[in-house]
């Protein structure tokens, strides 16, 4: 591994002159800083991180907690969170809950001793307490994909869910459909919660009082879709669309419709929620409502780094928008293209 002391010794200088030239520190002659970067380059040297974190104070890393790095969702905003990171010679260290509560607080600890430059938590819920003792530490903190009320000063970075949900179920009503039953995801999430009054809204704009038997209450997996769909499917007189509060609920949903030798979206139309990259290869490709995923994990990144180096942020609550994607779930994919969401 090339060295310090090996860049010193063919340019004929110290090694403090190279640290000076290679860190674009003054007190370095022009001719002398340019033979220092030529041999840099050319023996391919790679500055020490550890040293450099150490002589900084600061790791040059970002902890990243999510519950489940196998669901799609999260391994977008992953990708968003790692791709920002890189472009500003920041690394990961990624860990998963796998929804377990113990294991979040673990890491938090770990993480909170300075083991990392700030943190994103894109766990959906709990922790309040110790979210809240980070900011009064002014340790750099963002949160993505959930709402913490209480918080003025950390970073949150979400999308509207209320608009999307009612944009999903005003496209299904204005197909004609009237009987639109709703998949949700767990109640106690805000998300939940928005994407219900949206659908809930919706269907009183048009006049329809939703019935209680409409709606069955999932957990943002596949079994949870279908296991809800099943149940939807007696309902009576029938439903004739279903708006699904995941993709990958909404992908349970299609193929217990097809177990029970239904057609999608001949019988029974689709829309589902996230726009994960499989919605566009399933079958049918799968009407959706797109979150900017990778994008919120983008800006959460670059918020946070602003904070690690003590910049002023000017927005701390980001909410981004999103947008009705119209495929081959619903009957009208012929004509379709994407529908912007209002």
């Amino acid at each position: 591994m090339v060295t310090i002391a090996d860049i010193a010794r063919e340019a004929g200088v110290s090694r403090a002159t190279v640290s000076l030239a290679l860190n674009g520190k003054p007190g370095v002659a022009p001719e002398t800083r340019r033979r220092v970067l030529e041999i840099a380059e050319r023996l391919n040297y790679q500055p020490n991180a550890s040293a450099k974190g150490l002589a900084l104070q600061k790791t040059q890393t970002i902890g990243v907690i999510v519950p489940d790095i196998s669901s799609p969702f999260y391994a977008e905003l992953v990708r968003g969170v790692e791709e920002e990171a890189g472009k500003h010679d920041y690394h990961l260290i990624l860990c998963t809950t796998a929804g377990k509560r113990a294991r979040e607080a673990a890491y938090l600890r770990l993480l909170g001793e300075r083991r990392v430059d700030g943190m994103i938590l894109a766990t959906p819920r709990g922790q309040e307490e110790a979210i809240h003792r980070f900011r009064e530490a002014r340790f750099p903190l963002a949160i993505v994909d959930r709402d913490i009320p209480s918080a003025d000063e950390i970073i949150e970075v979400v999308v509207d869910n209320l608009q999307g949900a009612l944009t999903a179920v005003e496209y299904l009503l204005d197909l004609g459909y009237r009987r639109i039953g709703f998949i949700n995801g767990l109640p106690d999430l805000q998300a939940s919660r928005d994407r219900l009054r949206g659908y809930q809204l919706a269907l009183r704009e048009r006049g329809i009082v939703p019935d209680k038997h409409w709606i069955c209450v999932g957990d943002y997996q596949e079994k949870g879709g279908y296991r809800c769909m099943q149940r939807l499917l007696k309902v009576k007189p029938p439903l004739e669309a279903v708006f699904v509060a995941s993709d990958l609920m909404a992908m349970g949903a299609i193929r217990a419709i097809r177990k029970a030798g239904k057609d999608v979206p001949g019988d029974i139309a689709v829309v589902g929620f996230d726009d994960i990259p499989l919605s566009e290869f399933f079958n049918p490709p799968l009407t959706t409502v797109r979150q900017p995923i990778a994008r919120m994990g983008a800006i959460a990144c670059r918020l946070l780094l602003q904070e690690i180096r003590g910049e002023t942020i000017l927005e701390r609550k980001v909410t981004l928008r999103t947008e009705l994607v119209v495929r081959a779930s619903t009957p009208s994919a012929e004509k379709g293209g994407d529908k912007q969401g209002k």
